[in-house]
């Protein structure tokens, strides 16, 4: 069994993200770019983020105050939210293979005809496929109450991704850019000032962001860029008149007073999953670096913590046994 020190632990977890964008460009054609889109996440920390923690004082200054009052904020909302959106997506998965089961029995019978379709944008839409006036009472009624349930669980899950980019968005988000707006003043030299010592609301970091990256900049493409989209999600998941679900036109409505936003429930999820990508490098980037640097009891204890965010049925990335460092 290989074994590994905590900051080569963490630093796996960190390359393994690119394979999540990999893995969504496979299992959806329409998810095309979203590789490209976490390859460049990742290479902003790894040349930017993670060497100014190895080699800047304040910016190691930043990881440490990260490590040590932030990093259990956002193991918690990884654990809870990300059991939240494991379980949801996981009866999604056996919604979707009954759907398939379903149709496959439909189509050798001649009640659905599957030429020229190669995706339906959610389980429920597999109506649409079937030849339903030809069907007998008795199919009738299986395919009605499958695409009730698929329906109920399909409202549920744009409900739980709605809370996941709120959490991510006002938690984790807010913790990492704390030490990666460090890493971006850094470079150039700017002049400290006092609410660098502050963490801020997401807004104060994209408005710095959008003051401070131009428009090829990774963070200014996905946060900047889409402003908009996360100030209103997060404040629609806080409000009372909450989010709108036109599930036959697969869209989603974000009321807002100023610029209520339509938005497809592909792209809403796409949305929400850049953000947890870089939640996800951010975190896991983050603990690496500042690992190699302290190497001991915080980065142990740490280890210990982020283990404990997993359930024990998870497997993922490479196989292997943390030493941790010694510590007399």
């Amino acid at each position: 069994m290989k074994h590994f020190w905590p900051h080569e632990y963490f630093r796996l977890d960190f390359d393994q993200i690119i394979e999540e964008g990999r893995r969504q460009e496979q299992i959806y054609p329409g998810n095309a770019g979203e590789l490209s889109i976490v390859t460049a996440m990742h290479a902003f920390f790894s040349k930017d983020v993670l060497p100014a923690i190895l080699n800047e004082d304040w910016v190691y200054d930043a990881a440490d105050k990260f490590a040590n009052d932030y990093a259990k904020d956002c193991f918690r909302n990884l654990h809870l939210g990300g059991q939240e959106i494991y379980l949801t997506q996981h009866k999604l998965l056996e919604i979707k293979e009954k759907v398939i089961d379903f149709l496959g029995h439909a189509k050798s019978a001649g009640f659905a005809s599957l030429e020229g379709t190669t995706h339906i944008t959610k389980a429920s839409d597999f109506v649409g496929l079937l030849k339903f006036d030809e069907m007998n009472v008795n199919l009738q009624q299986r395919a009605l109450e499958l695409a009730k349930e698929a329906k109920d669980h399909e409202d549920l899950q744009v409900r739980v991704v709605l809370r996941g980019i709120g959490d991510c968005y006002e938690v984790v988000f807010t913790r990492i850019m704390f030490v990666v707006r460090r890493s971006l003043k850094v470079k150039p030299g700017q002049t400290q000032v006092k609410n660098d010592t502050k963490l801020l609301q997401p807004s104060d970091y994209i408005d710095w962001l959008a003051n401070n990256t131009n428009a090829h900049h990774i963070l200014n493409q996905v946060f900047v860029q889409q402003r908009e989209f996360y100030r209103v999600a997060r404040n629609v998941g806080n409000h009372h008149e909450g989010l709108g679900w036109v599930a036959d036109k697969d869209k989603i409505i974000l009321p807002d007073r100023n610029n209520t936003i339509r938005v497809h429930v592909d792209e809403f999820q796409q949305r929400f999953r850049f953000l947890v990508h870089f939640c996800d490098l951010g975190l896991r980037g983050i603990l690496s670096a500042y690992s190699q640097r302290e190497k001991g009891a915080v980065a142990n204890e740490l280890v210990k913590e982020y283990e404990r965010t997993f359930p024990t049925s998870w497997v993922g990335g490479e196989e292997g046994e943390v030493t941790l460092y010694p510590t007399s």
